[in-house]
């Protein structure tokens, strides 16, 4: 009886507390809402400051091995990112078409920052002469005839520039920029990042240039980075729209009230703004690829909320006909657990900041303060809103609440009676999908994440398909501390390493420090085949490599480092898939300790590896993320619910959304990739909502009378109704991402409507029976 006092006085001290919280908020509306206009005011310009990228390195800390190694690299070989500029037409070799290169060409050079040099058809100098093949004088070309077609003569015998810089059948033509290392966050002042800057310059320059009978096609990381991130803002913006019209029909549905529709705009706009806007006065950058997730879940989260308030406004209005004792009404049975679903929505979305890549870690950190946001906006600016208006009932349709209630308490009733075949019904789908689960792949395929409907994704697969142009490559970097790249025996050893990665899939070609001595030796005794390799005596070879170095262009110049110790080897791939590539990385270090010495160090770098590295850093990520957000969630919901056994129970129907989800991307073949992973923590912060709603209802009622099968029916006539608006409304937001071009977008909003409407049935026909099991009621 003593405990039974304690817990009545405690709840009548709760609701008290509320009371006093409700009339506060009433009391001092006008100064409320100044002060949340006021602090959305200052925080909102910082919108101009927010940053957008799709820099590859923006995905790692700072701290990250992969970043130490892209830096040594370039130190070590004062070279960075390169681009390049394919050129299609009937005869690459004709006037026509040198003259056009050559105007690319010069165009690029005034244009172009960082640029390191440019090589082409037209930069091809005669053997060891600082004279052009080609003459040019103010864009034209001068050279005769029959220079040109001993120039072509002379092209087409140099296996060093056939397959290199033009194509076999003389179609293609590839116009080849090496930039120097971009400089440091430090030393750059400008809002566009170089990457960027870069990108723009050569698409906008090659853009620029139009002939009818050439096609010409930019390409390179810098470049694939700018058109990436300026076609999915685009994509992003006409994603938005559609969701804020979305947002707009379903609060005009919904709500039906001129206050519920304006207070939720405003719920969802200020929040979301406000965020946004103080990332931006931070200096925080984000990628392209994420920035839509926390605004579409700040959007359904926020009608989610005002529908719970909304619920228990009219119901109190119906019967009083006053507006300010309803709004108190509502927000006394609506705060505590709106409180606890923001909280552990919050939880769930946090523990991506486990995830080792800073995109992912921007989606948590983002996604959890806008939930907040929302959260307080919520309980503020949208009773306020409520408040306004003629002490009368709202416009309710009775007719779909009435349609609503008996159908799920039809339901519930059912699910009770039948409980051994829902359980078996439920454990069926989990079997399945747990199979579906042991076939999910890890790999960012660029096709099946991308798309082909994007404009540089078909630019990209084409610029694949081509003899000579590349988009992908591997930079590997190989270090021999007993010997050095000046012994034939080491340069034959990197030899027989490229003709080994040649055979691997996905491979298009190598280039080496033994390609470019092999050549040079070939070009110095003018093309003779009988030198068409690198020297087998030693000094012969060092003599050659001393000849190379005094050239008026050295060729060796960044191929080689410390003391001729360390060298590079260039992989140019055909295509991307993360999954492929990796496999290809074991066998290339499996090939490196079969061939040199075991004190061999070597490492990968580029954006291509760093894109790979993905891989691993998705698999741990996920794991950690999951296993952090159950946890969390679990202890939660133990606390919130004061009970162990509810607690633990609570996540059974929580966690089933997140088997399905994971089953369909198996049995469907949907990659696990940065963006989809995002899916299942996300899921399960959104999924516990509705269960704490329903409990928690269940649980006051439990104070008041011990009937179970009227508690359930009361509380599917208070909350059910509400939690399948939200489930809709959730449901229908996320579903705009269906109108996206790129693949893992859509692939998202499929996701997570699965998973929410795997998260309703759960809680409407697992959940009665859990209750069922562990309350001692009638």
């Amino acid at each position: 009886m003593k405990n039974k006092a304690n817990f009545s006085n405690k709840k009548k001290n709760n609701n008290l507390m509320l009371t006093k919280l409700s009339n506060f908020i009433l009391n001092y509306k006008i100064v409320i809402l100044i002060l949340i206009l006021v602090l959305s005011a200052l925080a909102i310009p910082g919108l101009s400051f927010l940053k957008v990228t799709v820099n590859i390195e923006s995905f790692f800390l700072e701290d990250d091995p992969i970043i130490k190694n892209q830096n040594k690299f370039e130190k070590l070989f004062n070279t960075n990112d390169f681009a390049g500029i394919l050129v299609e037409n009937d005869n690459v070799f004709s006037r026509e078409s040198l003259t056009l290169i050559n105007e690319i060409q010069s165009k690029l050079s005034k244009n172009v920052p960082f640029m390191k040099k440019i090589q082409s058809l037209t930069t091809i100098k005669k053997p060891f002469q600082d004279k052009s093949y080609l003459n040019f004088e103010n864009k034209n070309l001068l050279s005769n005839d029959k220079e040109l077609e001993h120039f072509k003569k002379f092209c087409n015998g140099n296996d060093s520039l056939k397959s290199v810089l033009f194509s076999s059948n003389n179609k293609q033509a590839w116009i080849l920029i090496k930039l120097n290392p971009y400089p440091s966050k430090k030393d750059w002042n400008e809002k566009q990042e170089p990457l960027f800057k870069v990108g723009q310059s050569i698409y906008d320059t090659v853009k620029s240039i139009k002939n009818e009978k050439t096609i010409l096609t930019a390409t390179g990381v810098p470049v694939y980075a700018y058109r990436k991130v300026t076609e999915m803002m685009e994509d992003l913006v006409f994603i938005l729209i559609i969701g804020a019209v979305v947002a707009l029909i379903l609060s005009i549905v919904i709500l039906h009230s001129i206050q519920g529709v304006i207070g939720t705009l405003l719920v969802i706009s200020l929040s979301i703004l406000s965020v946004l806007g103080i990332q931006g006065w931070l200096g925080v950058t984000t990628d392209s690829a994420f920035i839509s997730v926390p605004i579409l879940l700040a959007m359904g989260v926020s009608i989610g909320y005002t529908v719970h308030i909304t619920r228990f406004f009219k119901q109190h209005l119906i019967e009083t006909q006053d507006r300010k004792s309803s709004i108190i009404y509502s927000l006394k049975k609506s705060i505590k657990p709106i409180f606890f679903t923001a909280f552990t929505t919050i939880v769930a979305l946090l523990s991506f900041l486990f995830v080792e890549i800073n995109p992912i870690q921007w989606v948590g950190i983002t996604s959890a303060s806008s939930i907040l946001a929302v959260f307080i906006l919520s309980i503020t600016i949208f009773p306020i809103i409520m408040s306004y208006g003629k002490n009368k009932k709202d416009n309710i349709n009775q007719k779909k609440s009435s349609l609503l209630e008996p159908l799920l308490e039809l339901f519930s009733n059912w699910v009770l009676k039948h409980r051994i075949t829902t359980s078996s019904i439920f454990l069926i789908i989990c079997v399945i999908s747990i199979y579906g689960i042991l076939q999910l792949k890890v790999d960012f395929d660029a096709k099946k994440v991308t798309g082909t409907k994007l404009q540089h994704m078909k630019d990209q697969i084409h610029v694949g398909k081509s003899e000579i142009a590349t988009s992908e490559t591997l930079n590997l970097t190989i270090t021999i501390p007993s010997s050095n790249f000046k012994d034939p025996k080491s340069l034959n050893k990197i030899k027989l390493l490229e003709k080994r990665i040649e055979d691997l899939p996905l491979i298009k070609k190598t280039n080496s420090i033994f390609d470019i001595i092999k050549n040079f030796n070939y070009n110095l005794h003018r093309q003779n085949k009988n030198f068409n390799q690198i020297p087998s005596n030693k000094e012969n070879l060092n003599s050659l490599i001393s000849i190379c170095e005094k050239s008026s262009h050295n060729p060796l110049e960044n191929w080689t480092a410390e003391n001729y110790k360390t060298t590079r080897l260039d992989i140019e791939l055909t295509d991307f898939s993360s999954g492929e590539i990796e496999n290809n990385i074991k066998k290339i270090n499996n090939f490196i300790q079969e061939i040199f010495p075991k004190k061999t160090e070597h490492f990968f770098s580029g954006y291509t590896y760093q894109m790979t590295i993905m891989n691993q850093y998705i698999t741990r990520g996920l794991i950690k993320s999951v296993l952090t957000a159950m946890i969390m969630i679990t202890i939660l919901m133990i606390i919130i619910f004061r009970s162990f056994k509810f607690g633990l129970a609570a996540m059974i129907p929580n966690i089933f959304p997140v088997i399905i989800t994971g089953g369909i991307m198996g049995l469907f073949n949907i990659p696990l990739e940065f963006v989809t992973m995002t899916v299942a923590p996300m899921i399960m912060g959104l999924a516990v909502d509705d269960t704490i709603h329903l409990i928690w209802h269940f649980k006051e009622n439990m104070e008041n009378h011990n009937d179970f099968h009227r508690n359930i029916k009361d509380t599917f006539s208070n909350v059910g109704v509400a939690i399948t608006e939200t489930t809709l409304i959730l449901c229908l937001t996320f579903s705009v991402f269906i109108f996206s071009q790129v693949n893992s977008i859509i692939n998202m909003g499929i996701l997570i409507c699965s998973g929410m409407l795997a998260a309703y049935l759960s809680d409407i026909f697992i959940t009665p029976v859990i209750i069922k099991k562990l309350s001692r009621t009638k």
